[in-house]
């Protein structure tokens, strides 16, 4: 199915009209359905649906900001789900670590001593 339907134009005076008319719908159709590399300031240049790049890469991107809980896979890899692991992994460790600055059997008070349980 075609992005944009245009009637055929005829000849005689009605045709004016149609012209006009189609006009008006292709301005319509780049006004509120494309998505400008270099928009006009203070219109809205924002995406309504996922843009499939097509195995093709994105290229010079200075910034990215993923908004929300959204996930960053790469090669299969869910990297979100990964940092999550790491990070609770970590947090279980420290939760089983003592540091004391009182010397266990055979070391001096004042040095600072961990144990991991």
């Amino acid at each position: 199915m075609a992005k944009i339907d245009l009637p055929t134009i005829a000849s005689g005076y009605a045709s004016n009209t149609t012209f006009n008319t189609t006009f008006t719908a292709i301005e319509n159709e780049f006004q509120q359905k494309v998505l400008y590399r270099d928009n006009p300031t203070g219109e809205p240049n924002s995406m309504q649906n996922d843009l499939d790049m097509n195995s093709n890469n994105l290229l010079n991107v200075k910034n990215l900001s993923i908004v929300g809980t959204g996930t960053i896979t790469i090669d299969g890899v869910d990297y979100v789900a990964e940092m999550t692991t790491i990070y609770n992994n970590y947090l279980s460790l420290i939760d089983r670590v003592t540091i004391s600055t009182l010397a266990p059997s055979g070391g001096s008070d004042g040095d600072i001593w961990f144990k991991v349980t």
